[in-house]
């Protein structure tokens, strides 16, 4: 193998920025839509704790018959192609020069990391005396350790605040997430094994191994978590009709600010605090002392996936305007300003920041892409100052009434679908870039789903 999983970084050379393209940069869907500015004050009054955003104030729109497990896989698709550790709260941040720390496409990064050679703290290496197996797996392999992530070490054994060797520390912050990231790193291992024993040659099993899962996922993405999220009609509509919105510059990706400030940000209305872990932890809080607060040991033991993914499974909350209490007043906040310590608040304020244009212009102008008058959400749970010119991040929220808090609306749910299938569509490695003809049938001959993947990669589900 030429390189040995080792790749240049793809979709980092431009990106459509309203004419300014600049390596590795977010950019804009809509560049010629006005910014939006509201009083900050009336931004920090909707997302307080007791406000019109607190679900335990003014309840919810109920749940969305979507299992629980579809909001953190969404989370970890999110820090898959995304990660700004450069903008400010307190600032005018300009999209196209704010670096996106990940690669904009759905190509696993946070678990491959730069590949074998460049990434060995990732990877499985042989012991000093290995059997015949172990060599020929060395290096293949990704880290695991029975129900945790492999960390690093410490001079003290029990300390529990030990990092985790992963591509992406943020996989890693809550319990939930930290399982998941162990899971991809099982079903890579469990495809490592099927192709060796199907024979495939030692050099190349770690680049088809990762094609495979790469490719296995990505279906996953489109096919299960899109549908789920944002409707099969709107699916089946980008897949039959094209992309209506977002258009990669020279068949070069990048990842829009409406999507990572506003849009993707839907599963914070769609989490709950408390979760079924596994037979023995019921109903723990997300980030309590039986799950631990995120970045430590695992205590809670393996996760059971029936749980999260199975028809039985617990529900995701409705996508409205409310969120969780523990949402608007972070337990691990709390040293900062009231309103900093809201997830609503900081959201609201960050998509001030960027420049992002009101909900309403951007319906407007997907409503005219599309050449239909698209359904408008009820506004009326909202103070009045943001009712006529509505945060976009807000306004998708309140998208979720028109489906009674099924799924995303027509602006939330297609710069959600255009974005995920089009960096999908414009990355010539993945399936959807390379290879349309392809089907999931090399691991399973069945219908694959989240649930398939989880079973092959030995989770009873």
């Amino acid at each position: 193998m030429s390189n040995h999983g080792i790749q240049s970084p793809r979709g980092l050379d431009v990106h459509n920025c309203g004419g300014n393209y600049k390596a590795g940069r977010f950019g804009k869907l809509f560049p010629d839509l006005p910014r939006l500015i509201s009083n900050p004050n009336d931004l920090i009054k909707v997302g307080e704790k007791n406000g019109p955003m607190d679900e335990t104030a003014h309840g919810s729109l109920g749940s969305t018959g979507t299992p629980l497990g579809y909001v953190f896989l969404g989370q970890f698709i999110d820090h898959d192609i995304t990660l700004d550790v450069t903008s400010s709260l307190d600032k005018v941040n300009d999209p196209c020069a704010t670096k996106n720390f990940r690669t904009p496409a759905l190509d696993l990064d946070c678990i491959y990391g730069a590949g074998p050679d460049a990434s060995r703290h990732l990877y499985y290496h042989a012991p000093p005396s290995p059997s015949p197996t172990q060599k020929a797996i060395n290096g293949k392999h990704l880290l695991t350790n029975k129900d945790d992530l492999v960390r690093a070490l410490s001079d003290s054994p029990s300390n529990p605040n030990r990092a985790a060797l992963v591509g992406d520390f943020r996989n890693d912050e809550n319990r939930v997430l930290s399982q998941l990231q162990l899971t991809m790193h099982y079903f890579h291992n469990a495809v490592v094994d099927h192709l060796i024993s199907n024979g495939v040659p030692d050099d190349k099993v770690f680049e088809e191994a990762q094609r495979i899962t790469r490719w296995h996922y990505q279906w996953v993405i489109v096919h299960d978590f899109l549908p789920r999220m944002v409707g099969q009609k709107l699916v089946d509509d980008i897949m039959c009709n094209g992309r209506k919105i977002f258009h990669c510059k020279d068949g070069h990706p990048f990842i829009p600010i409406e999507f990572a400030v506003a849009a993707y940000r839907f599963g914070h209305t769609m989490v709950t605090m408390k979760v079924d872990y596994n037979s023995n932890i019921q109903g723990a809080e997300l980030f309590g002392p039986e799950l631990g607060n995120g970045f430590s040991v695992n205590k809670a033991k393996e996760i059971e996936w029936k749980h999260f993914f199975d028809s039985g499974a617990q529900k995701a909350g409705a996508v409205d305007i409310r969120l969780p209490q523990d949402l608007l007043d972070l337990p691990f906040l709390q040293g900062a300003p009231v309103h900093e310590r809201s997830l609503a608040t900081r959201n609201l304020l960050r998509g001030q920041s960027f420049g992002l244009p009101s909900g309403q212009n951007v319906h407007a102008a997907i409503s005219e892409a599309c050449g239909q008058a698209l359904p408008q959400p009820s506004l009326s749970g909202l103070p009045n100052a943001l009712v006529a010119c509505t945060p976009l991040w807000l306004y998708i929220l309140a998208e979720g009434d028109i489906s009674g808090g099924k799924q995303l609306g027509p602006v939330g749910g297609r710069i959600i679908a255009e974005v995920l299938i089009g960096i999908l569509e414009c990355d010539k490695t993945s399936y959807l870039g390379s290879n349309r003809a392809w089907i999931p049938d090399e691991l399973i001959a069945t219908n694959w789903e989240m649930k398939t993947l989880l079973k092959f990669a030995g989770y009873g589900v």
